[in-house]
């Protein structure tokens, strides 16, 4: 143990003596004046220039704001290098003021540009000064790796930004590895707050998104028959492995106001996410699934079912819906990489939701427990087991329709699936649903052409309908009524068959 003790004071030592000894560079040294009139492109990327021939260093800005009126690929672009550290001091703002004549973006912020490691921002607060007509070329931050050891960027740190009315994202990580964000604020932004693509091993704890156009933080990455994508654009992979976001956490996340989702995971394998807090968005939280087809143009990517998920202790309110989990254009015969989740949330409120609090759609390997509601939940054409555990309703229906059989009616035209027809309940496919401790009060509970569910510990003093039913089990069950059944066979209400 002393010879490792030794060792690690001696790494420890070497790379603080790195610290000490790194260069310090100024950009007003090379001619950047900060003084928000200015054009300070040039100088910025002679500074840089700089910092490439000292093969890394610190690339530090004054108080100041440092205004880009050139258009390009970034306005500080940094590209094959390592060990650098880009320093604003507080009150240091990049001032974006480059977009193109017709109101779109012209360039990103800052661009980060593999191979390379050791790349560390601090302070960085990236500014537009007006915001773009709509979605384009621009991202606040933008790193462009390669999701290969050899190519990647790695061991990134990313502490007290800001990314403020970027015509695209406010974060963009692609192929990147070892990848630290620490207390990030993407506002206003046209696009996500903060993305994620191909990536590995994410540590992300603290992010404010505010007023996002799309979803404040997204765990993505693409399907494709065969490995693709190049390096500053997007990767898509034939199955899920180490570079689909693999082995990530995130933890204290904000999303309020804006569009599309609070978090997205799609594509994705082995991530932790707790304390979560959505309001004002589409969706609070959305895992899907989905093969890609040109009919309708409804759905223009693919990716598979995300797998070893775990999200806590979550919070949505004043959103459409608030957590989806669904296959979007996934045949009955499609592979079960395409539908078969493994998915555990816990500790999920949910408040004010417009549509449905809970939507479930198409998919399987679902856990959800601790649940406190007022709002619809939904469980429709369930294709494998799913599980919900600890179910607090006060208000809103809670409904289970269909499970996936070998019968299949088509989609809708979002490439959502219809209900599953059926004359009887004969013809309804046996699935695996498991309920415990529910209580439902003013809520509905409605059980459509299902088969193989079984509830034990249901306190209930709302109606509970069953439809096209067979082999269902309300065990242990406290109700108001007895459960009114309509076409329905093998139905068990505490021990006994209802007929």
């Amino acid at each position: 143990m002393k010879f490792y003790d030794n060792l690690l004071w001696i790494l420890l030592m070497f790379s603080n003596s790195i610290l000490l000894h790194a260069s310090v560079i100024d950009v007003t040294g090379f001619g950047a004046r900060g003084d928000g009139v200015t054009d300070d492109h040039a100088a910025i990327q002679n500074a840089v220039a700089e910092l490439k021939k000292h093969n890394g260093g610190i690339l530090y800005f004054p108080v100041g704001q440092y205004r880009i009126a050139t258009s390009g690929h970034g306005a500080l672009f940094l590209d094959g290098i390592s060990n650098a550290t880009i320093r604003f001091e507080p009150g240091a703002v990049l001032l974006m003021d480059n977009l193109l004549p017709d109101g779109s973006g012209g360039g990103h912020g800052i661009v980060v540009r593999g191979p390379g490691s050791g790349i560390t921002l601090e302070n960085i607060h990236v500014r537009w000064v007006k915001k773009a007509i709509g979605r384009s070329h621009g991202d606040a931050f933008r790193f462009e790796g390669y999701p290969s050891d050899g190519k990647t960027i790695a061991r990134i740190i990313m502490n007290n930004c800001i990314g403020e009315r970027s015509p695209q994202t406010g974060a963009v990580f692609m192929g990147c590895s070892d990848v630290s964000v620490n207390n990030f604020s993407p506002v206003d932004t046209w696009a996500d707050g903060l993305h994620f693509n191909a990536c590995r091993r994410v540590n992300v704890n603290g992010v404010l998104g505010l007023n996002n156009g799309d979803d404040t933080l997204a765990f993505v990455t693409y399907f494709d028959e065969k490995f693709s994508g190049q390096t500053g654009g997007v990767f898509s992979f034939p199955d899920l492995n180490e570079w689909c976001n693999s082995d990530s956490n995130a933890t204290n996340i904000t999303a309020i106001g804006g569009h599309a989702d609070g978090m997205r995971i799609s594509g994705a394998r082995n991530i932790n996410v707790s304390n979560l807090n959505v309001s004002g968005k589409w969706a609070g939280v959305q895992l899907d699934s989905a093969i890609k087809t040109t009919e309708n143009e409804a759905v223009g990517w693919g990716y598979p079912a995300s797998r070893n998920i775990n999200i806590s202790n979550v919070s949505i309110s004043d959103c459409d819906l608030g957590l989806i989990v669904r296959s979007l254009n996934v045949l009955p015969d499609a592979s079960e990489s395409f539908w078969s989740f493994k998915v555990n949330i816990s500790n999920l409120a949910l408040s004010g939701i417009h549509s449905h609090g809970i939507d479930i759609q198409s998919v399987g390997g679902i856990q959800i427990s601790n649940i406190r509601s007022d709002s619809r939940i939904r469980f429709l054409n369930l294709r494998g087991p799913v599980s919900l555990n600890g179910l607090d309703q006060t208000g809103g229906s809670v409904e289970f329709t269909g499970i996936q059989g070998k019968r299949f009616f088509g989609f809708r035209p979002n490439m959502e699936p219809k209900p599953i027809e059926v004359s009887g309940p004969e013809e309804v496919a046996t699935g695996s649903v498991l309920l415990s401790r529910v209580n439902l009060a003013g809520a509905p509970l409605r059980l459509d052409r299902l088969a193989g569910l079984c509830i034990s510990g249901l306190r209930s003093d709302s109606a509970i309908e069953l439809k096209n039913c067979r082999d269902i089990y309300l065990n242990e069950t406290v109700a108001a009524d007895k459960p009114s059944i309509g076409n329905c066979r093998k139905i068990f209400f505490n021990g006994s068959e209802l007929q």
